[in-house]
């Protein structure tokens, strides 16, 4: 696939340190050192510039793009970046970065962004499957294997089912890093409710991972 990533920063630079042997990497990045050090550091193409501008984009081939991620350190750059990709170049996949945790709720559909995420492993593992939300993350090791992301589809049967995080009793060495709900990414907080339908992504020592089904 070809990927387009917007932004060389920590996260973008991850990103495509992470997919670069699999599949097609361009780089847009607008500042000229950062620009050469990603360009000699990764031996990948980085097109200087600001993915603001389509015509940046295009020389980038946004119009041949199957994916581009949106991780540049601003998030209204983000956005605009997002909406461009995606109503101008009809990206199939667009991947926003959420830099200010209170501007999640802006990263939806009506800004042209599919998933809104803010970890570099993530994003590559939606890169590398081309996943929905909900395939996210399976056993995703995390740490050299010290922890693991793993997910729990909930069920109207089960034991987390209608009740609030605070009242979950999680096994010791476990947390609730997040919860998908549709295209939602949902911040885990002691008052949220579980519902139905919803799958929760743990992070998880190895030594609980198999108490975790007896909350299924």
């Amino acid at each position: 696939m070809k990927v387009i990533v917007a932004g060389a920063g920590k996260l973008g630079r991850r990103v495509a340190e992470i997919i670069r042997e699999k599949h097609t990497v361009v780089v847009i990045e607008r500042d000229d050192a950062r620009t050469a050090y990603v360009e000699n550091l990764l031996n990948i193409c980085v097109v200087n510039g600001d993915a603001n501008d389509p015509s940046v984009l295009l020389d980038a081939g946004a119009d041949r793009a199957d994916v581009l991620v949106a991780a540049t350190g601003d998030d209204e750059d983000n956005l605009v970046i997002s909406m461009l990709a995606k109503n101008e170049f009809r990206i199939k996949k667009v991947i926003g970065a959420v830099r200010n945790p209170s501007n999640q709720w802006l990263y939806n559909r009506s800004w042209g962004v599919d998933v809104a995420i803010d970890s570099a492993q993530i994003v590559a593992k939606i890169v590398e499957e081309e996943a929905t939300l909900r395939d996210i993350v399976t056993l995703l090791k995390l740490r050299e294997g010290e922890v693991s992301v793993t997910e729990l589809t909930v069920s109207a049967a089960s034991k987390i089912a209608g009740k609030a995080i605070r009242d979950i009793p999680l096994p010791e060495g476990c947390v609730i890093a997040a919860i998908l709900r549709g295209n939602n990414i949902l911040v885990p907080s002691g008052d949220l409710t579980i519902q139905s339908g919803d799958e929760v992504l743990f992070i998880v020592r190895p030594s609980a991972e198999e108490q975790l089904q007896y909350l299924a």
